[in-house]
């Protein structure tokens, strides 16, 4: 075999061949969002659960734990999983080649983590957490195997499998068996237990259904093509990853292992919409991307339609969760868990920036600027711990202040990077984020009328919440079938999503040239032929 694309199936092979680039981007898109938003409602439900039987002093001990694990794992992978997706001539040189890089540095710096858990454990000043990191240590070396696997079946577009992948070994490793763990007593350990479950069952599904040339020996060539992108990828990760992980650092290192649980409950929270929207735009747009980052027209007009989804649902949400978060944090958490509701409405303001940031971090990997991106997001870790420790004299809500100044700040990085990469301009830009805010004006302020009304007049937080959430629905649906245009091409590129899943797919929306089109004929050997009609 000269190519990963050998190895799928040949009635899938035959398939892709027969679809457009478009058509892909569509198929792809619906199946990662309804697999993210399984796993967001199993991430809620178990977070309830788990917050019900553990304390914020145990989830804060993991949390630590998982700052130093989340870092590390980035560096383990040296980006070789987004190199693989990205590059167009990929053979199977290139794969063994990733996978033996992968699992070498799986192993390395598990050893490392284990072998530096006391030193881990005094530098945050909490004398658990030592232990706990030498068991987490055995995720880097099982987290590995599936790494280059899970980069095959995104660049073969083979999202339906991935989304199932995850949603099942999130809800039968972490869930279940942190569930289980919880209620047989064993505390801080069912975390630690459900994290290797989880893990070890993700790592085991990507190796079945991602399949893949693996060996020992290997190209130099290829390596060193593949270490290239990887490299400045993970200088790039791991910048993205010390910002994401710098406030809860600051929080665990200076103010405690109980403000840690409850600014990372408030982070989680604010994360799942993030995750939902972002990983959905972001895991289908990166090969599609990839695929037509020779052509700054049509690579433009996806960035600016990938843009405009975000900004579409992240807007009214943001303000919709910052009105909602003090129902939601005691309905949810507990009453227990009040700390976090300032926290999470700090950050759910600049929610509509951290998911925006996102797609730009798609565009300039498809774009392989990787080095462009490097700088930018070692900036964006200062600064997040510069404005998290300043933010430690005024608390958590402190801390999500300078954490939220920062993610806003990157967003303007990212924006100037992606602006010179394409032929989008800030105008165009601009009007597609004044659209949305003015759309979702009249939507929130009506909700937050109705919020205090409830208030004033006792009405349980629980119809507070459904009864918010339900007329807002009702309000932006009416909005959209009644003045489509004002939503602009994101609004037609939803319907064409929605329309290819609906019964003979058709939805009643005017017809758009799409931000996707098909692609040449002459698709590189290493991906499947999306390109051909």
């Amino acid at each position: 075999m000269s190519s990963t694309h050998n190895a799928q199936d040949p009635r899938e092979h035959s398939s892709a061949g027969s679809r457009s680039l478009t058509e892909h981007t569509l198929h792809g898109v619906f199946w990662v969002f309804a697999g993210t938003t399984a796993q967001s409602l199993l991430k809620v439900s178990v977070t309830i659960v788990l917050a019900r039987l553990l304390s914020p002093i145990e989830f804060g001990i993991v949390g630590a734990a998982l700052v130093i694990v989340g870092f590390c794992q980035i560096i383990s992978q040296l980006g070789v999983g987004p190199a693989v997706v990205q590059r167009h001539d990929l053979t199977d040189g290139h794969v063994k080649a990733a996978f033996c890089i992968s699992v070498t540095m799986g192993i390395c710096i598990g050893l490392l983590v284990y072998f530096a858990a006391g030193s881990i454990s005094a530098f945050f000043r909490i004398p658990e957490l030592e232990q706990v990191v030498r068991v987490l240590a055995f995720l880097f070396p099982i987290a590995s195997l599936g790494v280059v696997a899970e980069g095959v079946l995104q660049k073969n577009m083979r999202f339906k499998q991935l989304s199932g992948i995850e949603v099942f070994s999130y809800a039968a490793g972490y869930g279940l068996v942190g569930i289980v763990c919880a209620l047989a007593g064993l505390g801080i350990w069912a975390l630690v237990i459900a994290q290797l479950a989880q893990i070890s069952l993700q790592a085991g599904f990507l190796l079945k259904f991602g399949s893949h040339p693996k060996g020992i020996r290997f190209d130099k060539r290829a390596v060193g093509q593949l270490l290239h992108f990887g490299t400045g990828f993970s200088l790039a990760k791991v910048g993205n990853a010390i910002a994401i992980q710098a406030d809860n650092l600051v929080v665990g290192r200076w103010l405690g292992a109980e403000a840690l649980g409850s600014y990372g409950r408030a982070y989680q929270f604010m994360m799942l919409p993030t995750n939902l929207f972002g990983k959905v735009v972001d895991s289908v747009l990166f090969p599609s991307m990839a695929s037509v980052q020779n052509d700054p027209e049509r690579l433009g007009r996806a960035y600016l339609t990938s843009v405009g989804l975000v900004a579409m649902v992240t807007i009214p949400l943001s303000g919709l969760l910052t009105i909602l978060a003090p129902e939601i944090v005691v309905t949810l958490l507990g009453a227990q868990w009040s700390g976090v509701i300032a926290p999470f409405q700090i950050l759910t303001i600049v929610l509509v920036f951290r998911t925006s940031y996102k797609m730009s971090d798609t565009l300039v990997r498809a774009k392989g600027a990787v080095y462009n991106r490097a700088w930018r997001q070692w900036i964006y870790a200062i600064l997040v711990f510069i404005g998290a420790y300043l933010g430690t004299f005024a608390g958590l809500r402190g801390v999500a202040v300078g954490t939220g100044l920062a993610i806003i700040l990157n967003f303007l990085l990212m924006l100037d990077l992606s602006i010179k990469l394409t032929n989008v301009s800030w105008m165009s830009f601009a009007r597609v984020f004044a659209r949305h805010t003015l759309i979702s004006l009249p939507i929130l302020a009506g909700s937050w009328a109705f919020v205090l009304y409830a208030r004033h007049y006792g009405i349980p937080s629980v119809l507070v919440i459904s009864g918010t959430l339900l007329g807002s629905a009702i309000a932006f649906l009416g909005w959209f079938i009644l003045f489509p245009g004002t939503f602009g091409d994101e609004g037609r590129f939803a319907m064409q999503i929605i329309g290819k899943h609906l019964p003979r797919g058709r939805f009643p929306f005017p017809k758009q040239r799409p931000a996707l089109e098909p692609l040449p004929s002459a698709a590189s050997p290493g991906v499947p032929r999306i390109g051909d009609e």
